[in-house]
C-alpha cells in the first residue's frame, strides 16, 4: 500500500489480506466480544480502510505526514558540513525549492530520477528493475551452513556442499523502485 505506484490487482491483493487479518486479530484476541472491542485500536480498524483510500485518494506515501516527514530526512542526509549545519541545510531547502519551482513551471523538463534509469555511483544493475545498491563488503565470504542451504534451494544449479563465496550487498532497489535493506548491513 505504500508506493508511489500501485496496480488495481496489487490493491484487491492487499485488501484480500488486510481483511484476513483483521478478521484473525478479531478473532484471536477480542472473540468478537463487545467487551474487548478495546483491544481493537483505531490504527487496526484503520487498516480495513486502506485500499479504499488508496482508490480515493492515493497511496499514503503521496497523502499523507509520511512526504513531510522524509523530506525532513531527506534534507538531514543532505548536509556535509556539520559545523555550520543550519546554514547548510538552508541552502540545500533553497536548492530543491527552486528545482520544484523549475518544474512546475516547465512540465515538460527531463528530470532524473534514480527508479527511471538513473543509476547512484558504485551501484550494480541486475536487469528487470532490479539494483544492488552500496554499501557492499569489499571482499567475498562463505556462507554460513543453513545460508547456504537456502541459497541452493533457491537457485537449484548451485552445488550442495560446496563453498559458495558471495559478495555482501547493503540495499537491493526493486522494479517498484522500493529498497530492501540487508540484515547484514543493518545489523
Amino acid at each position: 500500500m505504500n508506493q508511489h505506484r500501485i496496480t488495481q490487482a496489487s490493491i484487491r491483493h492487499a485488501h484480500q489480506a488486510l481483511l484476513s487479518f483483521a478478521q484473525e486479530f478479531e478473532i484471536i484476541y477480542c472473540q468478537r466480544l463487545a467487551t474487548r472491542i478495546h483491544f481493537v485500536r483505531p490504527c487496526m480498524h484503520s487498516l480495513v480502510h486502506l485500499p479504499q483510500e488508496v482508490i480515493r485518494i492515493g497511496p499514503p506515501i503521496c497523502s499523507s505526514q509520511w512526504a513531510l516527514e522524509r523530506t525532513i530526512g531527506n534534507l538531514g542526509e543532505e548536509i556535509n558540513q556539520p559545523s555550520n549545519p543550519f546554514s547548510n541545510l538552508s541552502q540545500c531547502g533553497i536548492r530543491w525549492a527552486q528545482t520544484n519551482t523549475l518544474i512546475a513551471m516547465i512540465p515538460d523538463l527531463p528530470v532524473d530520477s534514480p527508479s527511471e534509469g538513473l543509476l547512484l555511483r558504485g551501484s550494480k544493475d541486475l536487469g528487470d528493475g532490479f539494483v544492488l545498491l552500496r554499501a557492499r563488503k569489499g571482499k567475498s565470504s562463505t556462507l554460513q551452513e543453513c545460508e547456504a542451504e537456502a541459497l541452493c534451494d533457491f537457485l537449484p544449479t548451485l552445488q550442495r556442499g560446496a563453498e559458495i563465496p558471495v559478495i555482501r550487498w547493503a540495499k537491493l532497489r526493486l522494479p517498484t523502485g522500493q529498497n530492501c535493506n540487508s540484515a547484514w548491513k543493518e545489523l
